[in-house]
């Protein structure tokens, strides 16, 4: 398997990011219209809980970046709607060999503000293994996990 170099030396992942930055600062309009489509397709505006799953969430700066998108686009969308932003349960799934206590320290900036409640969980594994229960995530987020796919799960 094919995984980053963990933490913050020359050659360490946080550190030569910058694509996979760019590709996920691109996706932002994806999440967006994805969060207003979750709202139009419930019977109330937002469930009163919603569960995000970063599939890949690699670490170092890049490691929170599509949750805290898709937590942005929530508010916002709260906001548009003077309605009260939903408890949000996030889970941050990467191979077990991730540096996951790097992503742990970062999971600050996440907590500092008390609306939304933010939980957030880790999930290590791979894509060909099951990762949650079913109909468990609202929102699942991946920019650049995918292709490592040498196969179809079965």
């Amino acid at each position: 398997m094919v995984h980053m170099n963990q933490g913050q030396g020359e050659t360490s992942y946080a550190r030569n990011s910058a694509f996979q930055s760019a590709q996920q600062n691109r996706m932002k309009l994806l999440i967006e219209a994805a969060i207003i489509d979750l709202g139009s397709n419930t019977n109330t505006l937002l469930p009163q809980k919603v569960v995000i799953a970063d599939l890949g969430c690699s670490t170092g700066p890049n490691a929170l970046a599509l949750v805290s998108i898709a937590i942005k686009a929530i508010q916002s969308y709260c906001l548009q709607l003077q309605q009260p932003s939903p408890e949000l349960l996030v889970f941050l799934n990467d191979l077990p060999d991730n540096d996951f206590n790097m992503v742990v320290k970062s999971l600050v900036t996440l907590r500092q503000s008390k609306k939304p409640l933010v939980m957030i969980g880790v999930t290590p594994g791979s894509f060909y293994e099951r990762l949650f229960t079913s109909s468990s995530l609202h929102l699942v987020c991946s920019s650049s996990s995918l292709q490592w796919l040498s196969k179809v799960r079965v």
